[in-house]
């Protein structure tokens, strides 16, 4: 990904939850080790970087995230719909069932992350990078991309309807159980495993000589 965070860390402030005032924006903190315990809604963090933090337990939504970096994090069941994520990265982190539909997504990437159970739809997305992350289950209904990369992850079970996957490389990924239109597969990239697959979904019998 060209655009990583844009993070100053010379301006970076270490800090914890007890001191942050959740009804302003929130820029240039560093916050490691703790459990959020407020909810957290309607406001931006900017720049800010999250080592082993849990948002599980408190209810995260309309929030934009703008170069931020989340390592080891427990966001599942967050809800960025109809927000921004700009230049951000998620490292190891949990975010099973988050909520990012109708959300515009930018130069972003999810590492070694479980996201099975996220909601995708109708999301506006513009170079988006998977890597070794479980995205089983998940759905990406009548999704714009541009630049959407899934290198070695999960896609079992997947949903893509009405989601075109032309020049967007499948062949490193689990597609086992996808649902989709063949359609949308027009100019993809996938594996001659992973065409036996496809085949097989249509009800087609391979015979072989």
């Amino acid at each position: 990904m060209k655009n990583k965070p844009k993070i100053n860390l010379k301006y970076i402030e270490e800090t914890t939850i007890s001191e942050l005032d959740f009804e302003y924006d929130i820029e240039y903190k560093k916050i490691e080790n703790s459990e959020f315990e407020k909810n957290i809604k309607g406001i931006e963090l900017n720049a800010c970087i999250f080592e082993k933090v849990d948002f599980s337990r408190v209810k995260v939504e309309k929030i934009d995230l703008i170069d931020c970096i989340f390592n080891n994090c427990d966001l599942s069941n967050v809800d960025l719909s109809e927000k921004l994520v700009l230049r951000c990265e998620f490292n190891n982190c949990k975010l099973i069932g988050a909520k990012f539909n109708e959300t515009s997504i930018q130069s972003t990437v999810f590492s070694n992350c479980n996201m099975s159970y996220t909601n995708f739809n109708n999301s506006r997305i513009k170079e988006l990078e998977f890597n070794d992350s479980n995205l089983k289950d998940s759905s990406f209904i009548e999704v714009e991309h541009s630049k959407l990369e899934f290198n070695q992850s999960i896609l079992e079970s997947a949903e893509f309807f009405n989601t075109k996957l032309k020049d967007v490389d499948l062949s490193t990924s689990n597609i086992e159980g996808i649902i989709i239109n063949p359609k949308d597969l027009r100019g993809s990239y996938i594996n001659s495993y992973q065409a036996t697959l496809i085949i097989r979904g249509l009800g087609i019998n391979i015979k072989d000589e």
